[in-house]
């Protein structure tokens, strides 16, 4: 009995083992998905990169810049959870550094998300260091403010909102009304799906959004959304990709790090490359 009882022991250590190896490289298996909003082939192309948590970033930043290249966009954007305490901000710099080095002639648009206000959260003078870092290295920094660009001689839209829950204090409504009337695309970008649930009207007409990490582990019955988040829309089952919802397209990226640990199960990073109108 006591040697069933070894080898039983034994073999569930050894299972243990492998699936731990194994998200572990899962965490480090990027992936390009490709989502096409556009029939046409001279409409804008953007890649989403999001939640990068640069501590836990297995994802290898030379198949990153390869896979991006690849893409050939003409906008990057980023939307949030890129640190978790203050001294992630100089590695992620780093990072962000040698990713716009690689990627050139590329526009990059970024907005924070809740680990980021919440590394900050009793230092907000290094919160806006950061972003006077950000801006030295060429980002569009938006936080509750729009920017407009020319393609094609289409005129474009990105739409930055602040973290819904962490920092909600402010009108929705006013921010869209940031933009200007009449241009040919919207692109919102946010941290928290939830945003959507707060956006009336058809402008913007793209979300990009992170936060959920598509699980980051996976658990049957989605008991990773329903036990491990408070967020409403991956409660009705909008928790990653495309999705059409309140008039408007979202997309929920998996993002590209991890939170906590560096493992993932059925939910493998991911860049997003959107081809749009």
């Amino acid at each position: 009995m006591a040697l069933y009882f070894i080898i039983a022991t034994c073999a569930i250590a050894a299972i243990i083992i492998l699936l731990l190896c194994y998200m572990f490289r899962e965490a480090g298996d990027v992936v390009l998905e490709t989502i096409r909003l556009a029939d046409t082939e001279d409409g804008l192309r953007v890649v989403h990169l999001s939640d990068i948590h640069i501590k836990f970033n297995k994802a290898p930043l030379d198949k990153t810049i390869s896979m991006i290249r690849g893409a050939a966009p003409h906008i990057i954007v980023l939307t949030g959870d890129y640190i978790d305490s203050p001294k992630d901000a100089g590695i992620f710099l780093s990072w962000l550094s040698e990713l716009i080095g690689a990627i050139e002639n590329t526009a990059f648009y970024l907005c924070y998300g809740n680990h980021d206000y919440n590394a900050f959260s009793r230092s907000p003078t290094l919160m806006r260091t950061l972003t006077k870092d950000l801006k030295r290295l060429g980002v569009y920094v938006l936080e509750n403010k729009s920017l407009t660009f020319t393609h094609n001689e289409k005129q474009y839209v990105v739409t930055g909102f602040a973290d819904y829950h962490v920092a909600r204090h402010y009108n929705i409504q006013k921010v869209v009304n940031t933009a200007p009337k009449g241009a040919h695309y919207h692109i919102g970008i946010s941290h928290n799906p939830d945003l959507a649930l707060g956006l009336g009207g058809p402008r913007p007409d793209l979300l990009l959004l992170g936060h959920f990490h598509g699980g980051q582990i996976w658990m049957p019955f989605h008991l990773e959304y329903i036990c491990l988040r408070k967020e409403k829309l991956c409660k009705i089952g909008i928790c990653k990709g495309l999705h059409h919802y309140n008039g408007r397209h979202l997309y929920i990226s998996r993002g590209l790090g991890c939170v906590m640990f560096p493992l993932r199960l059925g939910a493998r990073p991911e860049i997003t490359l959107l081809l749009l109108p």
